[in-house]
């Protein structure tokens, strides 16, 4: 199942798993896509049109505190934007969003993109 909603729709992904982080082809666009688990639950965030990206902390166990989607000028935008000073630029263009997945434990990462798609499913339990 792909939709196009927010994190909002998935609690903002708060305590999920991150297990995947995976880059796309190396040429225009670039999509980062993110893989996360939560007990049955798997869910895969893909950033599509990705102009710059940050990872900082990525460890065998990383619990997602919160995913966001800040508005300009919020305090979340401005974390994001300085997470992105630090982060590989390869592209000329500014993409049109942001996008900063802060972290209980393990990994946080800042990413500058276009458009976004959720994929969702839920396994049987074993």
């Amino acid at each position: 199942m792909t939709n196009t909603e927010a994190p909002e729709q998935f609690g903002h992904f708060h305590d999920w798993y991150l297990d995947i982080v995976a880059t796309g082809p190396n040429r225009e666009p670039r999509t980062l896509t993110l893989g996360l688990y939560r007990g049955s639950e798997r869910a895969t965030v893909s950033f599509e049109g990705v102009t710059c990206f940050w990872l900082e902390g990525m460890g065998l166990l990383n619990i997602v505190f919160k995913i966001v989607l800040p508005q300009r000028g919020s305090e979340d935008h401005s974390i994001a934007l300085k997470a992105l000073d630090k982060g590989e630029r390869l592209s000329d263009r500014r993409a049109s969003q942001v996008a900063y997945l802060y972290s209980t434990l393990g990994a946080e990462l800042a990413v500058e993109f276009d458009s976004l798609s959720i994929g969702h499913e839920t396994r049987p339990a074993d």
